[in-house]
C-alpha cells in the first residue's frame, strides 16, 4: 500500500473522481483528509475495467477481490517454496 495526496490519486486516475469515490466506499482505497492509502496496481485495475472495458462496478468489485486474494496466494505459495528449500 502506497500513500498519495488525493490530488495526486485523482491525476494518476485522469481525474476521474467517480471512481475514486466508488473505491473509497468499497475499501480499496482508505481516505484520510487529503491523503489516501492505495493498492496502486487495483487502482489502475479499477480504471481499466471502468473505462476501457465498461465492466459494470459489480464485475469491478469481484475482479479485484479475486485479484487480492491471488496475490496473497501467491506470496503464501512464495513463502512455503522458501521455506522448504531453506529445511
Amino acid at each position: 500500500m502506497t500513500r498519495y495526496t488525493y490530488q495526486h490519486l485523482l491525476e494518476l486516475v485522469d481525474g476521474d473522481n467517480e471512481l475514486i469515490v466508488r473505491l473509497v466506499e468499497e475499501g480499496l482505497v482508505e481516505r484520510h483528509d487529503d491523503t489516501v492509502t492505495v493498492d496502486v496496481d487495483l487502482v489502475l485495475m479499477a480504471r481499466t475495467l471502468w473505462r476501457d472495458l465498461e465492466v459494470e462496478w459489480s464485475g469491478i468489485e469481484i475482479i479485484l477481490r479475486f485479484a487480492e486474494e491471488l496475490a496473497s496466494a501467491r506470496r503464501r505459495i512464495a513463502e512455503l517454496e522458501r521455506s522448504r528449500r531453506d529445511e
